[in-house]
């Protein structure tokens, strides 16, 4: 399987976040006190769909029910009516499953201008017992009148420094050894190539196999940088960390 899925963060404290501000605001969400429309933006693969997707689970304290909105384009007024086929009235009043809010859940979106005038009206409406979360790559692609409604929260990428802890669990199931230093030297020189998350576990899937299925004089990792251990227990240390 491959260690973009496998390796998947599965809650909110599995997400490698590099930032503080970030992780404090998203604590703000989960304690309560915080109800604005969140806007997640910054570079691609820095984790901003993994904090989407996990942190309705994170507030509820269990599996929520999310409406996962993708891709979607607004054109006109009737697109977004369309879209929220329950009245407002209904969010403002009720939350479906016993959940303290609904949750919706969208990426990359765009209106045109009537459009995005109807979307802060249903925003407003729904606000009070409807937690809405965007994720978006370029900011300034989203209507002005919805970041001023909501936190816009800026995810930088993680560091090697960050991931070490994610990294040496990953190996550990595989079972295969590296000192730190090489795995921190491996790390910050695939995230200097590409930011991407997905792209530093691609790396890790590499040198995993390249370790499991060894080639001799290929010129590639030396037998004292990565080494085969004994398959050691599945334990996450990232809990620790948040």
């Amino acid at each position: 399987m491959s260690f973009t899925y496998k390796y998947a963060p599965k809650t909110l404290d599995e997400v490698v976040i590099s930032s503080a501000t970030v992780r404090n605001k998203l604590e703000s969400y989960i304690k309560g006190g915080n109800v604005q429309p969140l806007i997640l933006h910054g570079y691609f693969g820095a984790g901003k769909t993994s904090i989407a997707d996990l942190l309705p689970n994170a507030i509820e304290g269990k599996k929520a029910n999310v409406k996962r909105l993708k891709a979607i384009e607004f054109n006109t007024v009737y697109d977004v009516a369309e879209m929220f086929d329950a009245p407002p009235t209904f969010y403002k009043l009720f939350t479906i499953d016993g959940q303290k809010r609904n949750y919706i859940v969208t990426n990359e979106f765009n209106f045109t201008v009537k459009a995005a005038l109807a979307f802060r009206d249903v925003v407003d409406e729904m606000q009070e017992h409807t937690q809405f979360i965007f994720t978006t790559n370029d900011l300034s692609r989203i209507d002005s009148g919805l970041q001023d409604r909501s936190i816009c929260l800026l995810v930088p990428p993680a560091t090697a420094k960050d991931w070490m802890p994610r990294a040496k669990y990953i190996l550990q199931c595989e079972g295969v050894s590296m000192s730190d230093a090489k795995l921190y030297d491996l790390m910050n020189k695939q995230l200097a190539v590409s930011h991407s998350n997905r792209k530093l576990l691609e790396k890790l899937e590499e040198v995993v196999w390249d370790v499991k299925n060894p080639k001799p004089n290929d010129g590639g990792i030396e037998a004292e940088d990565f080494t085969p251990v004994p398959q050691a227990p599945n334990l996450n240390p990232l809990a620790a960390m948040h």
